[in-house]
Order: structure tokens, then C-alpha cells, then sequence
């Protein structure tokens, strides 16, 4: 019924339409950014900022936007129908459809889809992780345990997390310390996703890859050990997604191995595992992480990928194992559409085809 209502005013009223998708769009994007400057505003929102200015006097003619020496915010009145507006705004760019169709094909009960393309304007990525951040705490109960995963995209889900009712939840990285940038390192995610939760963290003082020998050395410190023990029994698993070659070139992988796993069709990377296509194992460059992929049939694994130049790195994670939800943006769910493949859920051949919560 609401998919015909919107129909029908883009048919009849398509200026009156794209109006009011305009202002719901200025006032959500306002309670993401409050307090906001309207050149801010304009530039993350590709509009002109006299565009900008005009939508946000009207704004605030109908009490839903003041403005003071720091910026525009939303009112009491504006954040009474910000959900609603978010959701008209995003069924009249057709973003809701863009979900449906998107969890069909992939087999992913929950998938939430940002406006516009990762690969074209940086700030979509700062929107994915919001959308994720807003949805991370349907996943949690108290007591539970969550995994993450580092990167700039699981960094951006991070420090978007809003405040709310502190959480006893047990937050513990997924990987060990890989890379030079401390920022997006599992570690410092952790702590913060914990201190934005009002939960706990647990530190991996490991590197990401170490054999298998070394491993259970460092586990007889009880530090480590209790570390470990948490991750292999965690409830929800946050994690990012890549492509094989472009992780590879990060991780600065030996050309020797590179050749190795691209022979074998590696075409995507999550937690320290490369996939294939159809979403099999070719590889695993973490022995910390290596057996996320076998947690217990309960865990919900959350994906949280952006661009369309990862559309076949996401759709080969999507495969390898049951997801609880994916959250990606407009531009890499319209590439895996176009695609034409046939549906992707399902099990695929050697796999064990368990369910998430």
C-alpha cells in the first residue's frame, strides 16, 4: 500500500515528490550532523548551499529547525517525526525496494542500504556506519559477547554508535594487531564500540598472524587465553569486507603468496579469510581470526561493506556463510542487481548451512 502511495505521488505531483524528499532529506541529514553549518550541510549532501538555505528557512518557519552560533539542530518537534522523514525520504529514492531485492538475492534476513556510492564520495561511508551503528544494538542483549573486526569502515560504525542505556555486553577484537595506523586497528575499535556501549573490552595484545605453535605458547598467559576463549564463544560478529586485491597489497602479501590465492579466484577478504566467488576458503592470512568462520550456529554475523567496487568481494562473504544482516550502500547493491546472477542464498557445496539469529 505505501510502495502505491509513493507511486502515485510521483506520478501525479513528481516536483511536489522530489520537495519533500529534499527537506526530509535536510532535516535527517541535520540530526546526523547537529549541531551543522549550512556549507557543511551543502557539501555533504551535494547540494548548493543557497539550495540548502532556502529548505532550511522553511525548516525553521515550521519549528523543526533553530539555529545559533554553532550551527542548525533539530528541534523537540523535528525529532518526534525524524523517523518517519527518514523513512519517507529513503522509500522515495526507492532505497527500501533496493533492501528487498537485496536481501532476496543474497539470502541476508536484514539489509540496509545508504544513498550513494563509497567509491564516488567519501562521506557515504561516514552514513554506512551510522546506519550500522544505529542497528548494532538490536543484536545485543546483556551479557553478550561482540567481536570486531578493524578498518576504516568498522571504524566508522564506531564512533557513530549514539549514546543510549549502558550495555553490560563484553566487546573483544576479532583480530590480532596488524598494519601501522592505530586508529583502525580490532584493539582501539573495540575499546571505543565498549565505551560508547557502556560495556567492557578485552585487549589481543597478538599480532594478526602467528603459527599455530606460537599461538598455543601465547595462550598458556591467561590474559591472552581469556581473550581467545571470549572470541570463540562471541554472540555477534562485526566485521568489514574487502577485496582480495586490494587487502592483499595492504597486507603486503608475498608475491609468491599473492599468486598463490589469485590462482585460486580470491576475490574477497573478511576477517583475515580470502574467498572465492562462490564464497569458498582459498586462504587465511590470520591465525588470531581464522576460525570465525566456524563460530557457534547461533552467532549473528554482521557485514558492513561499501562501494560498488566490492560488489563481488561482498556477494563471495555473503556466500561463505549465513549473514544476519548486511549494511552497504546504493552503489555497490545496484552493481551486485545488475549483476543478473541468479539468486545467491543457499548453502554452498561443503559448507554447513547454519542459521544466525
Amino acid at each position: 500500500m505505501e510502495d502505491d502511495y509513493f507511486t502515485l505521488m510521483q506520478t501525479l505531483a513528481p516536483d511536489l515528490a522530489q520537495e519533500i524528499e529534499r527537506r526530509a532529506l535536510v532535516l535527517e541529514r541535520i540530526g546526523a550532523l547537529q549541531p551543522v553549518g549550512r556549507r557543511l550541510l551543502a557539501g555533504r549532501l551535494n547540494l548548493p548551499e543557497r539550495e540548502v538555505r532556502t529548505v532550511a528557512s522553511i525548516l525553521r518557519e515550521h519549528g523543526l529547525v533553530r539555529l545559533d552560533a554553532s550551527g542548525m539542530s533539530l528541534t523537540p518537534q523535528a525529532d518526534a517525526i525524524l523517523p518517519l522523514a527518514r523513512l519517507f525520504s529513503r522509500d522515495l529514492r526507492g532505497l527500501t525496494r533496493l533492501e528487498t531485492a537485496l536481501s532476496e538475492k543474497l539470502g541476508v534476513p536484514r539489509v540496509c542500504v545508504a544513498a550513494g556510492d563509497a567509491d564516488a564520495d567519501g562521506h557515504v561511508l561516514d552514513e554506512v556506519g551510522r546506519n550500522a551503528a544505529i542497528r548494532l544494538r538490536g543484536f545485543l542483549h546483556s551479557g553478550a559477547t561482540l567481536a570486531v573486526t578493524g578498518g576504516s569502515t568498522i571504524h566508522a560504525v564506531a564512533y557513530a554508535i549514539p549514546k543510549g542505556t549502558p550495555m553490560n555486553v563484553m566487546v573483544v577484537p576479532a583480530r590480532g594487531g596488524i598494519g601501522r595506523f592505530l586508529e583502525t586497528q580490532a584493539n582501539t575499535v573495540a575499546c571505543e564500540m565498549a565505551r560508547r556501549l557502556g560495556g567492557h573490552h578485552r585487549m589481543m595484545h597478538l599480532p594478526d598472524h602467528l603459527d599455530e605453535q606460537a599461538l598455543q605458547e601465547m595462550r598458556k598467559l591467561r590474559e591472552i587465553d581469556e581473550t581467545l576463549a571470549l572470541l570463540e564463544r562471541a554472540d555477534v560478529v562485526l566485521h568489514g569486507v574487502g577485496r582480495a586485491d586490494d587487502m592483499a597489497q595492504k597486507r603486503q602479501l608475498p608475491p609468491a603468496l599473492l599468486a598463490e590465492i589469485t590462482a585460486k579466484g580470491a576475490v574477497a577478504e573478511a576477517y583475515g579469510c580470502y574467498f572465492d566467488r562462490r564464497g569458498r576458503l582459498v586462504y587465511s592470512a590470520s591465525t588470531v581470526s581464522h576460525d570465525l568462520g566456524a563460530l557457534k550456529p547461533q552467532c549473528a554475523l554482521i557485514a558492513v561493506a561499501a562501494g560498488a567496487r566490492k560488489a563481488e568481494a561482498i556477494v563471495a562473504v555473503m556466500r561463505s556463510r549465513p549473514h544476519a544482516m548486511l549494511v552497504t550502500d546504493e552503489g555497490a547493491a545496484r552493481a551486485i542487481l545488475e549483476d543478473g546472477n541468479e539468486s545467491l542464498a543457499g548453502p554452498i557445496p561443503g559448507f554447513a548451512n547454519t542459521e544466525t539469529k
